[in-house]
């Protein structure tokens, strides 16, 4: 029978019209054969589900109580689909419903329910014609046969069918929310099979994405039967630091929050027992990291009125540190990612800039924003992404990768397969509001449930997120090994210890990184006080300037030129640093001329504005200056030119302000190479300017 909103006299032309319509693509089919779309399984006083021999068994204990289940894809509410099951009762009451359940959201939800003795329902909360009552129809299979329902939305109407019968039609109802399954009314036990949903919506792609991706458990030394969510890997790929959550060991006990626990590897396969960090960085609050810098001795943490940060000491953490960045935050929670330099802050935040503000809303609505950092460390007012990040819903869990340029956020805001999808976006110019359209990274990564908080290492091999799926506890820690399509642009990560040149003890220092060509500084780091390592990631095609620098030494700088670079490497270079005390050499590596000739090139001007500074900030300090060259020519000409060079190096740091007593000069020619000179290599070695103190 069908229902009264459907007069008669044009349910033919109707039927005909619905049959044409072609379908749109399918974005669930789920024939329960493992539980790839994250059904709830478990029991509970009135109920029990389970999946089985392909099927989703769904039992309920009391009449005329039943329960409902649901998946959260993607669902724009202006756009076709389609959501089908096929139903067995196996046993159970027959006078009331079972069926399809979509747009719920709060317990607000509508269904399309049948009665194995003959009827079917449109319940919503909503009211109008063909809604909210029980109509027969005969043709309802009976108890341990197939039903199959469907419900499909298209330009603007809802049909409803059984069997393949369309047997109603209403209006279009509003999607509260993106929950979709199924329910039963009442005491029984259902076998659903074949659920499929179809949406008609365009899921941008990036090209060429490899299939067969599989993610990896870590395993019960990592993951615990409590919630471990929030992964923070480090640079070099050997530590994770994650939230635990309602754990007895936590500070705060089983009741007060998460609490930051650590897990380390030397292969990035075999993963320690997870130890909770303990005191200070945890206590009997809620913590939650956001970052850890790619040096690994700054730890960010958001709170609700900023950001706080903690430096690594001899003794554990500095007390926590406000930075100062200012803005009123709406949303009540926060996320935020330190970029690979530290000179970047990116967060989300609901704030009167955000592109579709509305004071009304409680939480929605968050954006990505970045605040970055000035020569005299004072941090910019939050910049909105702008419309190629940000859309109309929530933007959650940014991550800039070890590129510099490659982002990875979550969203409910664009078409995906679950209620929030990780995208990838990349700068395409200098600027923090130029982006490429952000890609979706497909099924394999993204499921119909809730998917973000996603990590990767400066080599990039494999992703860590957080997974429900055939999980140890309720949400567990996983990888994922990257294909090409969704990598970011490939660095090197360099290594190595700050020192003392003369000693080899290791020295705290502050580690800086130059952009020889463009003259400017580009990042900074911070080495370990106890061991003197460090670790910063340098994107390729650029000569870089690196140096340490601690209170009472000189740095000896070193040159990397990565324009050849094309895939990820590592490098080890340990960075000397030179007591100031008479006798003390240093060389200029940084310091360059043209070739066969006495002129400096610019990219040299940095590293001797340095030593300007030094001397000036020293007064009493005296150096002699030394030329050398390797021993490829005339033995005068090449001493000529040593002397040539180092004249052209103590005129640059006269024209500076250093007086002229205090820098002496001479050149040696070849005469005291460094190396053999057997190779191109070796030759450049020797070229070189140095200085030595000769008076301190």
């Amino acid at each position: 029978m069908i229902s009264a909103s459907i007069r008669p006299a044009v349910f033919g032309l109707l039927l005909s019209s619905y049959l044409s319509w072609s379908q749109p693509a399918i974005l669930v089919k789920e024939e329960f054969s493992n539980n790839n779309n994250s059904w709830w399984t478990g029991k509970g006083e009135n109920y029990a589900m389970k999946i089985e021999q392909g099927k989703y068994i769904l039992t309920t204990l009391q009449k005329d109580n039943g329960r409902y289940v649901t998946i959260s894809p993607y669902i724009d509410s202006k756009k076709d689909f389609s959501i089908e099951a096929t139903f067995v009762q196996k046993s159970g009451s027959d006078n009331n419903g079972f069926g399809l359940l979509w747009g719920e959201s709060g317990g607000k939800y509508h269904d399309f329910v049948i009665t194995i003795n003959g009827y079917y329902k449109i319940l919503s909360p909503e009211t109008g014609e063909g809604l909210n009552q029980w109509i027969e129809y005969k043709n309802v299979k009976p108890m341990g046969q197939p039903n199959v329902l469907k419900v499909e939305q298209k330009k603007g109407r809802l049909f409803y069918s059984i069997n393949a019968d369309l047997v109603a039609e209403t209006g279009s109802l509003p999607i509260y929310g993106n929950r979709i399954g199924f329910i039963t009314y009442t005491d029984m036990v259902l076998e659903v099979d074949n659920f499929i949903f179809r949406h008609d919506i365009k899921i941008n792609l990036p090209p060429d994405l490899a299939s067969g991706l599989t993610k990896e458990n870590l395993g019960p030394e990592v993951n615990s039967v409590y919630d471990d969510l929030g992964p923070h890997i480090t640079s070099d790929g050997k530590m994770i630091l994650f939230g635990r959550e309602h754990a007895p060991e936590n500070i705060g006990g089983k009741e007060d929050g998460e609490d930051i626990w650590v897990t380390t590897s030397e292969d990035g396969v075999k993963w320690s027992r997870s130890k909770n960090m303990g005191s200070p960085i945890n206590d009997s609050e809620a913590n939650n990291l956001a970052a850890i810098s790619t040096d690994n001795n700054l730890l960010l943490f958001c709170r609700l009125d900023g950001f706080q940060i903690r430096k690594r000491t001899k003794e554990g953490w500095t007390p926590p540190e406000y930075l100062n960045v200012r803005f009123k935050n709406e949303s009540k929670n926060m996320e935020a990612n330190l970029s690979p330099d530290g000179k970047a802050l990116l967060f989300t935040a609901k704030l009167t800039q955000n592109l579709f503000y509305n004071e009304s809303s409680e939480s929605k609505e968050k954006d990505i924003y970045v605040t970055t950092q000035n020569e005299n460390g004072e941090w910019s007012s939050p910049i909105n992404l702008g419309s190629k990040i940000n859309s109309r819903g929530d933007e959650i869990s940014p991550f800039l990768a070890a590129d510099g340029r490659t982002l990875y956020f979550a969203t409910d805001g664009r078409p995906g397969y679950g209620n929030y999808d990780i995208f990838m976006s990349k700068r395409t110019g200098t600027s923090w509001t130029q982006w490429s359209d952000p890609v979706n990274l497909g099924p394999e990564i993204n499921t119909t449930g809730f998917d973000a908080y996603y990590t990767i290492s400066a080599a990039a091999d494999y992703a860590y997120m957080v997974s429900d799926r055939n999980s140890i506890g309720a949400s567990d820690l996983v990888r994922i090994k990257l294909p090409q399509a969704i990598k970011p642009d490939p660095v090197v990560l360099l290594k190595g210890r700050t020192l003392n040149a003369k000693t080899k003890e290791p020295i705290s220092a502050d580690i800086f990184f130059e952009d020889l060509s463009l003259r400017k500084e580009v990042g900074e780091a911070i080495s370990d006080p106890n061991t003197g390592s460090y670790r910063i990631a340098l994107t390729n095609g650029k000569n870089y300037g690196i140096r340490a620098q601690a209170k009472g030494y000189l740095s000896v700088n070193e040159n990397l030129e990565l324009v050849s670079i094309t895939e990820y490497r590592e490098l080890t270079r340990d960075l000397l640093l030179v007591p100031i005390e008479v006798g003390g050499t240093i060389l200029l590596n940084n310091v360059f001329f043209v070739q066969g000739k006495a002129l400096l090139k610019s990219e040299s001007y940095p590293e001797l504005d340095r030593l300007v500074q030094i001397m000036m900030e020293n007064p009493a300090i005296r150096i002699e200056l030394e030329g050398h060259t390797d021993n490829v020519g005339n033995k005068a000409a090449l001493l000529k030119l040593s002397e040539e060079r180092v004249q052209a190096v103590k005129t640059y740091l006269e024209g500076k302000g250093i007086k002229k007593d205090r820098i002496t000069g001479k050149g040696y020619g070849g005469s005291r190479p460094l190396a053999p000179n057997d190779s191109n290599e070796n030759r450049q070695r020797n070229r070189r300017v140095e200085f030595k103190i000769t008076k301190a």
